[in-house]
């Protein structure tokens, strides 16, 4: 598999390169018409300076004879040495012609073979020219590359044309700038990909490293390491990306420690449900065999199925609470929610439990705050449900002749619920009251520490909250449901 690194780097040559060959092919164009250009106004300018010249050389001797005008005397007065010399130094061809393409003045007389004769192609630019009166001007390309520049420049007399400076060029030196210029713009953009390239490889080395910390952050990840933090700096996505995989550690590791706890939890919980369905699987085992076995006589077995009704009474109010319990943890099992007075929840509850709290002696005291019905969404037997268990712990754990006080009262958007009651012994720790099988000391052996568990849940299926508050002997619990 490739690195990042690797990819970056040559996805970047690669597209240096590709700029490299555009602005090359570019360059090359824009150069060789930039050369062009520049020569043709050099011709351009030196035949305009020669046609200047020499029509002011015919303007000042249109007295002599045809013969002489034709250049067959001395030169024109030193004009063919100086078309010889041009000739020389620029390395283009120069003629002054007419229209049949005779040359109108020629080199001296000593190196007049020495001059070439016009192109024959360049007739018909002559013509023109006489025609148009106008400079013309020929080009002969091959490949988009110039070869041969030809001009034809008019020499005016008073409106009349009275011959032609042509000049022809093969544009050899042109071809020689243009392979220099080439030779120096290779080497420039091979030396600018070099350069390029290694701050290509130092750019995505430094791009890359606070990937390669997250790369290795996520494996920690996966090996539930969730000790450290990644720090990112680079103020851009990237630290955005660390940032929420620091964030996804620190849930990781929470949802690690409740997995740990729910794991603990569980295997507490079936080892509790071990020991409390053992306890009077025991003892009804125990009183079967005694029966079974003739050691007990007709008045002790009296009282020895008086205690198996007992255990198994016990037993199966315990399993009837695991399975409540059981039902209300999972999260398909549904509440029969519809709008419901809690202050008729509480009323019902209360004539439940009158009997037994009438053999303690114990007072029920119902203060109603509400100023005026308020009504919950909920679950009418649930909530009752919940207010009972409140009653059966209150009548459990309270002395006798002692007090039991139920308060309701509403506040903007919920109703509020508190049972208090005092305790025979002090409660010194509350946190884990609604523990499945929590159950005070001095009762160990009634109930089956599951009431407030079930309790919890109800609530909890309904949005509100529990909380219990134990001062000395003052003990409280208070509920707080949304209302309508």
């Amino acid at each position: 598999m490739k690195k990042i690194t690797t990819r970056l780097i040559q996805q970047f040559v690669g597209l240096l390169l590709a700029f490299t060959i555009m602005i090359a092919f570019f360059f090359g164009i824009l150069f060789a018409k930039q050369t062009e250009d520049m020569h043709q106004e050099e011709m351009t300018h030196r035949s305009e300076l020669i046609s200047e010249t020499l029509s002011g050389y015919f303007q000042s001797n249109t007295h002599q004879g045809q013969g002489n005008a034709n250049g067959e005397g001395n030169g024109m007065g030193g004009y063919g040495a100086f078309l010889r010399f041009l000739n020389q130094i620029a390395g283009e061809d120069v003629w002054v012609v007419d229209t049949e393409m005779n040359a109108i003045i020629s080199y001296h007389h000593e190196n007049s073979g020495n001059q070439t004769s016009p192109p024959a192609e360049a007739k018909n630019l002559v013509n023109t020219t006489f025609k148009t009166k106008k400079m013309q001007v020929a080009k002969q390309r091959r490949l988009f590359q110039l070869q041969e520049l030809t001009i034809a420049t008019p020499i005016m007399t008073n409106g009349t044309v009275r011959g032609i400076v042509l000049m022809h060029s093969k544009v050899d030196a042109i071809h020689e700038n243009q392979f220099a210029g080439y030779v120096i713009l290779l080497f420039s953009l091979l030396g600018s990909v070099i350069v390029a390239t290694i701050l290509a490889w130092r750019l995505s080395k430094r791009f890359v490293k606070p990937i390669e910390s997250m790369r290795a952050y996520t494996n920690k990840l996966a090996n539930e390491d969730y000790s450290e933090t990644l720090s990112i700096q680079t103020k851009d996505e990237l630290q955005e990306l660390g940032d929420q995989l620091t964030l996804l550690s620190q849930r990781l590791a929470e949802a690690k420690s409740a997995r740990d706890r729910k794991e603990q939890s569980e295997k507490d919980f079936l080892s509790q449900i071990s020991h409390e369905l053992r306890t009077p699987v025991m003892v009804i085992k125990s009183s079967l065999e005694a029966i079974n076995d003739g050691y007990i006589d007709a008045n002790e077995e009296k009282d020895y199925l008086a205690q198996l009704l007992k255990e198994s009474t016990s037993l199966e109010r315990l399993v009837n609470d695991l399975l409540e319990l059981s039902r209300l943890q999972s999260t398909e099992f549904q509440l029969q929610k519809e709008p419901v007075n809690p202050l008729d929840c509480i009323n019902d509850a209360v004539r439940s439990y009158r009997i037994a709290l009438k053999e303690k002696n114990q007072e029920i005291i119902l203060v109603n705050r509400l100023t005026e019905p308020k009504m919950i969404d909920g679950d009418y037997m649930r909530i009752t449900q919940v207010i009972k268990i409140l009653l059966d712990n209150a009548n459990r754990y309270s002395p006798e002749h002692s007090i039991i006080k139920i308060v309701i009262s509403n506040k903007t958007s919920a109703v509020d619920i508190s049972l208090s009651n005092k305790l025979t012994e002090p409660i010194n720790d509350t946190t884990h009251l609604f523990d499945s099988f929590h159950r005070q000391q001095q009762n160990y052996a009634t109930g089956t520490g599951l009431g407030l568990a079930i309790a919890r849940q109800v609530i909890l299926r309904h949005q509100g909250q529990i909380a219990a508050e134990a001062d000395q002997n003052q003990f409280m619990i208070k509920i707080q449901l949304p209302s309508l």
